[in-house]
């Protein structure tokens, strides 16, 4: 009886309760499933309330100011919107399915007028002042960068910002640095210029004593426009201009939309974040020549250096088809690049005419150049840039009967005329007989052949050679250190009175990065030599030992995610594991992985030599003698963690009314303990307690290793905590040898040096996209009883359905934005060639004219068009035709400037237009770009050449006018021969 009554109780209960309970909340996800709809596909880690829903239905399109002159934050290039800032605001537009329509052409100054007029909803990249705040509201900071202070490189009056005092500083008109200057400082004197670059040639033409900027920008700027006679001489360090957030901004009537864009901003993942700031400040951190005012006038005054170009000494310096290719090359490049001028390439002269014309200074520069005692009366030679190893080429099945060069003797060998191997057999052995021939090639054909006996050069040339034209009946023996003849480096040489220029290289190749070089030693070498110890420069004792050794023990730790872990079927993965795989390929030995259930076993394993090295040399408990330590292969970032409601932590000093967590054991304890005695730290087991921790209130922040919380927040299911700062503190990762085998640690430190922060980089994107995209399993368990049981699935799976249809929706919505983009693309493109089509490039000059009308700083414009061209169809057909402006256009874009923009004008025409630059810096692109057509070839057409016309922009005259002067500058340079190029300003005669 008490059960039938139960049983009734509880159905009407469910009817009268539950059933309705569940029918509202179906019928709310189901209008909330159509808002998500009628918003195009918000991402499903955003939640919004029905106020934010409505309010993105209201306004799909959200007007946005865009500066024109703050890179690489938010700047203008042509009328098109680009930087840090713009790129995550689009970032955060697909996360929304919410559009842009940005609003530039004005000075900042005019923007923030503009936002007061609500004439601008949404500003993408400012600082917060109070000022600001009385008619914006801002988001939570998406970067902090300090101030910094720039002056003159010869001014030593000015270390710190005490030092400004009586002095002039240059400041722009609306920013924060000018309302400071104003208030609080009226003893520094105030120089007002327009933006960044401006302020920054304030001090270097001397106008101003210094500038005070935000780091980013300067250095951006500093790097991009070759101010090498400015310095940074440190951060300001005052209260009022410490290190400072950007933020985004919203009109106050529009309070929603700044929560939406927060929760945006919050559920951007790690990864792209990285891949934002890898792409947009990695030029900040290549470090800049530091010329004196001499070598800047020596730059000036010789804009154009030449320089050798071999023709067979593949894969360093060679000629294919008429262009100079290799190693040597791409190098000699980078150097131009960061030198700010132009080396034009010579090529036909053998070796030794070469070495004549350096002397007699028909020539600036050799780029590849052995150092010896006769070449240095004549030569000033920089540091090696590289090394190589030489090599002995016999025939397939001798190979066993050579082994050093005294085995050559009363052989004949081949050698490349004029190269120093020439003089080193001719002294040391001359019981050689030596065979000088053209070239390295012509060497193996000698051996081959059998007019040689074996032939010696650079082995990475023979290498090339031997793979490229398949000389499978020869073999390529390493010669290793030896008395005579070993690693041969390679430096630069100028002629010896040329002490400025060699200074200028100097200076130059030693802010070359180590990334920089491995990239062009992976472009040029990694096919050849990826199974060849030899690539990492390894001494005789080094190649020995892993000789030696058919395989490198590893002791890692199997449970230590998402740096490394043995998985059940004894896989070994994660970050640390795909390094070693890495480091496995440039070695070519094979790493094996001892077998350990824990890392406390891994490491007894270790001191009982069971194991060759310790992949993460931390937390062993080993005394400092039992193990030498690498180089570090990875660095981790200290950062904060909070719940979601916590406001952003700029540093540590900044939480000293809040309880941190830390771990017991970690070496962070330490430094906070040292460091930040004020702050109260509450001490956890593990970081998965200390987190919790956190979770629970038991403490307000926790610290930590980013991976590791990343990796735990996820794992633990914490989605109420969030990475709300970092600290300076950063772990570095290193392997552990035993001290009885150092040799290897010199192989894995060269192994490392060799990993490029890209590779580095693209392994941790790899774990970090992992973790963040495992997210939550959920498991709703009902425990009503079966009928209940029943309902609940019911309409749970009505839900499910209404959720899956949403997210179909907005991927279609992705989709079509993808193609929309595609179609934008193509609307502009030029179909044959690839460049902006007419309509295109015809805008970016409106832009540009609309723009210099206000600035007033000079516009030029290029008219290109290649010489005989109909003849070129009629006598090849149309398709040469075609792939003639298709390679024109390609050889066009890769040598124009950054700041530049090419656009098919129509037919065999094009036009390049070039802001910031007055008729003289146009001329100059033009004859850059007239020798590289010159120069270079065209497959069956063989030799192009083009005209060019340049002419001036007149600030307040028609666009017609400037077209119809660069029109007629060209038509001049066609009748005065063609292949020359001609200027015409206005009221001028032409110049050629």
């Amino acid at each position: 009886m008490f059960k039938k009554i139960f049983l009734i109780f509880f159905w009407l209960l469910l009817f009268t309760f539950v059933f309705p309970f569940l029918q509202h909340w179906s019928v709310s996800s189901f209008q909330s499933a159509q808002a998500s709809q009628s918003l195009s596909g918000v991402h499903a880690d955003i939640s919004l309330t029905q106020e934010e829903v409505d309010f993105l239905r209201q306004h799909p399109v959200i007007r946005v100011g865009n500066e024109d002159d703050w890179p690489p934050f938010d700047f203008s290039r042509h009328g098109e919107p680009h930087g840090y800032a713009i790129e995550h605001l689009e970032l955060l537009g697909e996360r929304l399915g919410i559009s842009f329509e940005y609003i530039n052409g004005y000075t900042w100054a005019e923007l923030l007028q503009l936002f007061r007029e609500d004439k601008i909803d949404l500003l993408p990249s400012l600082w917060y002042s109070d000022e600001r705040a009385e008619y914006m509201l801002f988001t939570e900071p998406f970067l902090v960068l300090p101030y910094v202070i720039v002056t003159h490189r010869n001014d030593e009056s000015i270390n710190n910002f005490e030092d400004l005092k009586g002095k002039t500083v240059a400041v722009a008109s609306g920013y924060v640095q000018e309302s400071v200057l104003k208030q609080h400082f009226p003893e520094i004197h105030r120089y007002q210029v327009v933006n960044v670059l401006e302020g920054l040639r304030a001090v270097s033409y001397g106008h101003a004593d210094a500038y005070i900027g935000y780091h980013g920008s300067v250095s951006y700027l500093m790097t991009t426009n070759f101010l090498y006679d400015l310095k940074v001489v440190g951060e300001t360090r005052v209260p009022e201009l410490g290190p400072q957030g950007l933020y985004i901004s919203v009109r106050k009537d529009m309070a929603p939309l700044r929560d939406i864009m927060q929760k945006a901003m919050d559920s951007i993942p790690e990864n792209e974040k990285i891949r934002l700031g890898e792409k947009w400040f990695s030029i900040e951190d290549q470090s800049r020549p530091q010329f004196s005012a001499q070598e800047i006038q020596f730059l000036l005054d010789n804009p154009v250096l030449t320089v050798s170009n071999l023709k067979h000494w593949a894969p360093f310096n060679f000629n294919e088809n008429g262009q100079p290719r290799g190693f040597v090359i791409d190098y000699m490049d980078l150097l131009a690049q960061k030198m700010g001028i132009e080396f034009r390439y010579i090529s036909g002269p053998t070796w030794n005419e070469f070495l004549s014309m350096l002397q007699t200074k028909e020539i600036d520069i050799l780029g590849d150049v052995v150092r010896t005692d006769k070449r240095e009366h004549f030569i000033l030679f920089t540091e090696p840039y590289f090394n190589f190893l030489s090599g002995i080429v016999v025939r397939r099945g001798e190979e066993d009967d050579i082994n050093e060069l005294s085995d050559l003797k009363g052989k004949t060998v081949a050698v490349p005329k004029d190269f120093y191997y020439h003089e080193i057999l001719e002294y040391y052995f001359p019981e050689i007989n030596i065979l000088a021939l053209d070239n390295p090639l012509r060497c193996l054909d000698a051996v081959s052949s059998g007019r040689a006996d074996a032939a010696l050069s650079e082995k990475p040339v023979f290498d090339y050679l031997i793979n490229r034209y398949l000389l499978m009946d020869l073999v390529n023996i390493p010669i290793l250190e030896t008395d005579v003849l070993g690693s041969t480096p390679v430096s630069v040489g100028v002629h010896h009175e040329q002490e400025l220029l060699h200074s200028i290289l100097h200076k130059t190749m030693n802010v070359i990065t180590r990334e920089e070089i491995s990239s062009l030693r992976d472009q040029w070498f990694r096919t050849e030599q990826a199974k060849d110890k030899s690539s990492l420069n390894l001494s005789t004792a080094e190649m020995n030992y892993l000789d030696s050794k058919d395989s490198i023990r590893l002791c890692v730790n199997p449970s230590w995610q998402p740096f490394e872990e043995i998985r059940d079927n004894n896989h070994y993965d994660g970050m640390v594991a795909g390094i070693m795989q890495m480091m496995e390929e440039r070695i070519n030995v094979p790493f094996y992985v001892q077998a350990a259930s824990t890392w406390e076993e891994s490491i007894t394993l270790y001191e009982q030599g069971e194991c060759d090295i310790l992949t993460i040399a931390r937390d062993t408990g080993l005394d400092q003698g039992a193990m030498l330590l690498s180089k570090p292969y990875l660095e981790s970032l200290t950062v904060l963690v909070s719940r979601d409601q916590h406001t952003y932590i700029p540093d540590l000093s900044s939480i000293v009314w809040d309880k941190l967590a830390v771990v017991q054991g970690d070496p962070i304890k330490n430094f906070i303990l040292t460091n930040y005695p004020e702050i109260e730290t509450v001490v956890f087991e593990t970081l998965e307690q200390a987190l919790r921790g956190v979770s629970k209130r038991e403490a307000d922040i926790a610290i930590g290793n980013m991976h590791l919380v990343s990796s735990k927040i996820h794992e633990m299911g914490l989605y109420d905590l969030k990475i709300a700062g970092q600290t300076p503190y950063k772990e570095f990762f290193r392997v552990g040898v035993s001290p009885e085998q150092p040799e290897l640690l010199n192989i894995i430190d060269k192994a490392i040096d060799d990993l490029s922060s890209q590779e580095i980089n693209s392994i941790v994107r790899q774990w970090i996209s992992i973790r963040y995209e495992q997210g939550i399993d959920y498991a709703l368990v009902w425990q009503i009883g079966v009928v209940a049981s029943f309902l609940v699935a019911f309409f749970l799976y009505w839900n499910r359905k209404l959720f899956r249809l949403n997210r179909e929706i907005a991927d279609a919505h992705r989709d079509l934005a993808v193609k929309t983009r595609e179609l934008e693309k193509l609307s502009i493109t030029d179909s044959l060639t690839g460049v902006y089509n007419r309509m295109k490039i015809e805008r970016i000059l409106d832009n540009e004219i609309l723009r210099v009308n206000r600035s007033r700083e000079p516009l030029s414009i290029i008219l290109l068009d290649i010489d005989n061209f109909k003849g070129v169809n009629d006598e090849y057909g149309h398709q040469a035709g075609d792939m003639v402006l298709q390679r024109m256009s390609a050889l066009l874009q890769d040598n124009i400037r950054r700041t530049d923009s090419l656009g098919r004008w129509g037919g065999e025409e094009f036009m390049v237009v070039c802001p910031h630059t007055d008729y003289k810096g146009a001329w100059n692109v033009a004859e850059k770009l007239r020798l590289k057509i010159m120069c270079a070839d065209f497959g069956e057409v063989g030799k192009i050449t083009g005209s060019f016309g340049v002419s001036e922009f007149v600030p307040g005259e028609h666009e017609d006018a400037l077209l119809r002067r660069a029109d007629d500058a060209l038509y001049k340079a066609k009748n005065g021969g063609r292949n020359r190029t001609e200027i015409i300003l206005k009221d001028e005669q032409p110049k050629s």
